[in-house]
Parts: C-alpha cells; structure tokens; sequence
C-alpha cells in the first residue's frame, strides 16, 4: 500500500512538473497551434507605455463577439488589461485598436468553455486544462474601436 503511494505521489508531481512546463514554454515561444484565423496577437500595454505581444486562441461566438480567455497562471496580459484595456489586435496580418473587456460570470464562463469546446472537442479541452493545471478562465471580449 505504501508503495502504491509513494508511486501515485510521483506520478502527481511529475504531471505537475510537465504542465508547468508546458504552460512556460507556451508563454515563453507563444507558438501559433492552428492557422486560419484562430489565434490572434493581442498586444497590451504596461503602466509606463511599454508594449506587450501575447499570441492567443480566438473564437468568435454567433453575435460575431470575439473572446480570448485567460488560462494561463504566468500569462501577465490579463493584469495589464485590467489596468489598461486599451489594446490592439494583430489578426490575420491587420493590426486594429480595440477596447478588451473582461467578463468574469458564470455565465460568460460558461459560454468561453463552450465556445473553445466547439474548437477541439471537451477531451481536448479538458487535456489543454489540465497542462495548465485548471487555472481559472477569464473571459475577455474584445470590443473594435
């Protein structure tokens, strides 16, 4: 039993160990996983004017809404949208001022996780949250200026 433990105890840590690891390189080469439009550059601005380029998944809901979702734990573009949510969007090689607009609902919650299901299917879905170790979703819908 102590054995079945101490193995199950292992394999925790080395899952953990791999989802953080996997959550720095993304943040760190921001790799483009899809082309076609599904991801995005969201660039963001810090409190002394200094520019951030963050690339992101983007879904468009039916209204013709577009979200991003915060779910990584050391992704710092979601602090710096909400102290300046004046940002531009580098979609499909156009770059566009928008205002983001944090939601943070249940409701909203629950439309990202719908949308973002839709992608990929819940299994992916589901894998993807778990490398990044259930941060929480923090839906942001970006507003054209």
């Amino acid at each position: 039993m102590k054995k079945l433990a101490l193995w199950l105890g292992g394999g925790v840590l080395a899952f953990v160990a791999v989802a953080l690891l996997f959550d720095g390189l993304v943040g760190l080469l921001q790799p483009e996983f899809e082309g076609d439009g599904r991801s995005l550059v969201l660039v963001t601005f810090d409190a002394d004017g200094a520019r951030h380029e963050t690339r992101l998944a983007v879904e468009d809901d039916e209204q013709g809404r577009t979200w991003v979702q915060s779910g990584h734990h050391f992704r710092g573009w979601y602090e710096r949208v909400l102290a300046n949510p004046q940002v531009e969007v580098v979609r499909n090689g156009e770059t566009r001022p928008y205002t983001a607009v944090p939601i943070d609902t249940p409701e909203t919650e629950a439309h990202i996780r719908e949308l973002f299901q839709r992608r990929g299917g819940p299994i992916r879905f589901a894998i993807i949250r778990a490398l990044l170790l259930w941060a929480d979703i923090k839906p942001v819908r970006l507003d054209p200026r």
